[in-house]
This record gives structure tokens, C-alpha cells and sequence, in this order.
């Protein structure tokens, strides 16, 4: 009797002919260009099932919900390259054969510098930029993994740090209506994506004359102090604030995306078939541990950027009415 709907789609793709850059000769004056090259594959599914609970003549309770699931993969890109990296707002993003697109690829961070007694026991050091000063890791310096094992942290440390890409995603919906009265609910949901809080990078950095936020307040400032904030430092000269997993955060969340009450007037008459009056409050609340402003953002519709948060305003609560007029 119709008291349960299940729908599933399954999508199964390839593009060829990405659009992504190409190194050019130095004498041509520019150092990349667009052309077509590389291809992409795609596929993953959505399931929505909607139940009828309750289906009384007076009462009726409706539950649904959906989830969805996608993956991605670099099959080729142009030139034979195993990987192209791009920089966007102080983040790298690796695009590599055989992994999902639009990667974070960055430094790895184990704590902070807790003493001078740590730091030297440690070792760790980047060289100077004449390639061979070495400058070392002190108290309050942030601890990055040494991947390679050589002490010197550089590019060769650097790993996949998140993918903005959510493991699931979709929406929770539940409706009760009584006679002409109806109640509806509808969340939504993302789990497993990570983001680049760009944002907190900048608010965060301690190094430079701008205004910061009170987690700087927790910064290293005494031998044997044991934080995860590296002390402040004028031009960050040991590159505590370079991009690594710092400023990669959680971003799943579920939000109460809209509350819907209505109420429907039955008319029979040659021009009116009846009125639908509605109010509608829209993201009353959302549960998150991600840090920034809002959660379900987009900085752009380009694959690349995809997970960045530049800090735009939060999608926050209004309030709706209106009449339905049903001709």
C-alpha cells in the first residue's frame, strides 16, 4: 500500500581531456599553461528509502532518509606525469594517478617543542637559503615529522594530509501530519571530508602584525611547557605556520537544515482548488567539531579548492511564511 519507497542510483563514469596545466620552456616567458590532457574515472551510488510508519486517516508519520558515496581516481595526466601540485592559498594540492583528486599534501606534526633540552635531543633542522646553514628546531618550534629520517625537514617530508572528498553524505527527513496540519523536518549530513581551515592558519600564525584569535593565548612561553600552540614568532623564520596538519580539521557535521509548518485550506471553486499557509525556519542548529564558522561551505565549484575555507559568512538562521495558492 505504498508504505515504503526505496530508490538507488548508480553512476559510473570517465572524462578525458582534462582541463590542468602544462609546463612550459623558460624562454616562452610563462611558466604554465592550460591544455587538455589526463583522464579521470568516477562512480559511486545514492540510496533513499521513505517509510510511511504511521498511515492512520487522521495521523500520519513519514521517515526517510539518504545516503551517498562517490569516488574518484586519476587515470593519466598529460606529459606521463605521476602527479601535478598546485598551490592555493598557502595549501598544496597534489593531483596523483591512481588517488583521488584534489588532495592535501603537506607537513605531518607530532606536538610542540616542549624544552631546549627536547629540541637539541630531536635534532631536526631546515638549511638556510644558501643550502647549507642549518638552523635548528628550538623551544616552542612545532615537532614535524622527519618522514625520511635525515633530520632535515624539507619537501621530501611532505604526505597526503587529508582529502576533501566525504566518505558519506545525504539527508535525514521526517514529516508527521495531522488532518489538514503538517510538521516536516529535514537534515543534512557529511561525514569523513576534510578542510583547510585557511582562515585559522591566518588567525593563528603568530607571526606577523595582524590581529589573532584568543587560542594564541595558549602558545609556548616557558621551558616545560606542554602545548599544541608553537610561540610566536615575528616572519615565522622555522616555518612553524608552513601548510601541514595543523590547520587540516574534521568536517563532517549534521545540520537542521529546515523546519516546515503548514497548513492547507481545501477551496472548490472554479479558479481556487485551495490555500497552503507555511512557516519555515531554516539552520536552527548544527553539530560539528570542525573549528571555522560553518561547516557546508563552498569556495568554488572548480575540483580544485574544493575543501578550503576562506572564512565567508555562515549560513545562518532565518525565518520564512508564505501562502500556497493552488489554481
Amino acid at each position: 500500500d505504498n508504505r515504503l519507497n526505496l530508490r538507488l542510483n548508480y553512476f559510473n563514469s570517465r572524462t578525458n581531456d582534462l582541463l590542468t596545466y602544462q609546463s612550459l620552456s623558460f624562454v616562452s616567458g610563462l611558466e604554465k599553461n592550460w591544455c587538455n590532457g589526463g583522464s579521470l574515472k568516477n562512480n559511486g551510488f545514492d540510496i533513499t528509502a521513505i517509510g510511511k510508519v504511521i498511515n492512520t486517516k487522521n495521523f500520519t508519520w513519514k521517515l526517510g532518509a539518504s545516503v551517498g558515496h562517490y569516488k574518484n581516481e586519476i587515470v593519466s595526466l598529460p606529459e606521463g606525469a605521476d602527479y601535478i601540485d598546485n598551490t592555493v592559498y598557502g595549501a598544496t594540492i597534489r593531483t596523483q594517478v591512481g588517488k583521488a583528486a584534489n588532495l592535501f599534501y603537506g607537513y605531518r606534526t607530532n606536538g610542540v617543542f616542549k624544552s631546549t633540552e627536547e629540541a637539541k635531543e630531536a635534532g631536526l633542522y631546515i638549511l638556510g637559503s644558501n643550502g647549507m646553514d642549518k638552523n635548528y628546531f628550538g623551544a616552542g618550534d612545532m615537532k614535524f615529522v622527519d618522514k625520511d629520517g635525515n633530520h632535515v625537514i624539507n619537501s621530501k617530508d611532505c604526505e597526503v594530509i587529508g582529502d576533501p572528498n566525504p566518505d558519506i553524505y545525504g539527508n535525514i527527513f521526517t514529516s508527521f501530519a495531522y488532518k489538514r496540519v503538517r510538521l516536516d523536518f529535514n537534515f543534512n549530513y557529511s561525514l569523513g571530508n576534510d578542510v583547510y581551515n585557511y582562515m585559522r592558519q591566518q588567525l593563528e600564525s603568530g607571526s606577523r602584525f595582524m590581529n589573532q584569535t584568543l587560542a594564541m593565548t595558549n602558545r609556548w612561553q616557558s621551558e616545560g611547557q606542554v602545548t599544541s600552540m608553537p610561540k610566536a614568532t615575528f616572519q615565522d623564520p622555522m616555518g612553524n605556520s608552513r601548510f601541514s596538519d595543523r590547520w587540516i580539521e574534521d568536517g563532517s557535521y549534521l545540520r537542521l537544515k529546515t523546519v516546515t509548518l503548514s497548513y492547507t485550506l481545501p477551496m472548490n471553486s472554479t479558479f481556487l482548488q485551495g490555500l497552503e499557509f507555511w512557516v519555515q525556519a531554516n539552520n536552527l542548529f548544527t553539530l560539528t567539531k570542525y573549528l571555522g564558522s560553518d561547516p557546508e561551505f563552498s569556495m568554488t565549484s572548480s575540483v580544485i579548492g574544493q575543501g578550503i575555507d576562506l572564512g565567508q559568512l555562515p549560513q545562518s538562521p532565518s525565518f520564512l511564511a508564505g501562502i500556497k495558492i493552488n489554481l
